[in-house]
């Protein structure tokens, strides 16, 4: 067994996974310790937006469907963080605690809601007339 899926088996995330976790670590502390987190966070969510972007894109073709699933994967890895990161750049310019608060939970809970109320019914199963 290669060393990556023994990685993949004890965490249960591929090593490409960890690998971005880190350098997302590594990109925020750096940011924090030189007193540019605002422009760090600025471009992880943009890199996020863009990935995302990419997945609606690649998962309606069906020569791409298997990189639309990869990207799929990522942005629902990192949905959390870009929304974390997103509202701190929001409360940098909003100082409402109020209203900071009902974003945090409109980005948390939106994407739970919405997966709930767009599932596919389930299919009608016909009786046969005899």
């Amino acid at each position: 067994m290669k060393w990556f899926n023994r990685i993949q088996i004890a965490t249960g995330q591929p090593c490409l996974h960890i690998s971005l976790h880190l350098v997302m670590l590594v990109a925020l502390v750096w940011g924090w310790r030189e007193r540019a987190l605002v422009e760090v966070s600025s471009v992880l969510v943009a890199a996020y937006a863009a990935v995302f972007i990419a997945m609606l894109l690649t998962q309606r073709i069906p020569r791409l469907r298997r990189t639309g699933d990869f990207l799929e994967e990522i942005t629902t890895t990192y949905y959390f963080g870009a929304a974390m990161l997103l509202l701190f750049l929001v409360s940098r310019i909003l100082h409402n605690n109020l209203l900071l608060a009902c974003l945090g939970l409109v980005m948390l809970a939106g994407p739970a809601l919405v997966s709930l109320l767009a599932k596919e019914p389930p299919p009608r199963i016909e009786k046969k007339r005899s």
